[in-house]
């Protein structure tokens, strides 16, 4: 397993010298090693750099730490989001459980509760009681709110309902409350909260995942056809790890 601390967008280095360096150890199903460089941490959820894309609902278990001792926390992540990088792919995953009071309230204490993740995602919304379904695009999310893209302004805490675009009430909805409306050359861009965190289900729900990717209400009871020895032997032949670099601090 690879191991390398949290940088900023920019790549470089944080100069404040009190800042405490975050390390990631990851690893698929079966203890399969996976080189992971992690750019992006918050309290429900982290970006990392691997070497390989990963399917939505993918699994990893991880390891986040700043030394071997006090601040260490293990956790399981599943995979929502996955784009193209330089150097290799980015991927999004959002954590089982947050982490944990000891390290955010303390050594961790400046990040921030979620990360947002770009998307460019057709769908349908129903604003209060209106009952007219109108097309809209949802430009980012994080798993507490959103940011949308229409052709007509909306009131503040206006409540609506998101469907997918086939436009069909009784399939999987999403509710929020507007926070901010801006006008931005020909369209109003909106920024609303989802209720119960349900940001997490958008990939599944807008992204049209369903039918080539993993569930992962089902994870649990999806078997592989080949033994996880079989797929780490192979796995270790043909690993392929990042180049080394060195360590950088956590963004502001």
């Amino acid at each position: 397993m690879s191991s390398v601390s949290v940088s900023n967008k920019s790549g470089q280095s944080s100069a404040r010298a009190s800042q405490t360096e975050i390390f990631l150890s990851a690893c698929l199903e079966g203890g399969i090693p996976l080189p992971a460089h992690l750019l992006e941490l918050a309290r429900m959820d982290l970006t990392f750099l691997t070497d390989r894309p990963l399917r939505f609902g993918t699994p990893v278990q991880i390891a986040i730490f700043s030394d071997f001792v006090s601040s260490v926390a293990q956790n399981k992540a599943f995979v929502h989001w996955c784009r193209p990088h330089a150097r290799g792919w980015q991927v999004g995953a959002y954590l089982t459980q947050p982490l944990p009071d000891r390290l955010t309230s303390h050594e961790w204490n400046d990040l921030r509760s979620t990360l947002r993740y770009d998307c460019s995602w057709k769908a349908w919304a129903l604003w209060g009681d209106s009952g007219v379904l109108e097309s809209v695009q949802i430009q980012n999310y994080s798993i507490t709110g959103l940011r949308l893209v229409k052709e007509t302004s909306v009131p503040i805490d206006a409540e609506f309902s998101l469907f997918s675009s086939a436009g069909r009430r009784d399939r999987e909805v999403i509710k929020g409350r507007v926070q901010w409306c801006r006008h931005a050359e020909n369209s109003f861009h909106v920024g609303a909260l989802i209720h119960g965190q349900r940001g997490r289900d958008l990939p599944r729900i807008f992204g049209n995942l369903e039918a080539v990717h993993v569930d992962i209400r089902q994870t649990d009871s999806i078997h592989s056809g080949e033994s996880h020895d079989t797929l780490r032997c192979e796995q270790e032949l043909l690993e392929r790890f990042l180049p080394s670099s060195g360590s950088t601090h956590r963004k502001n």
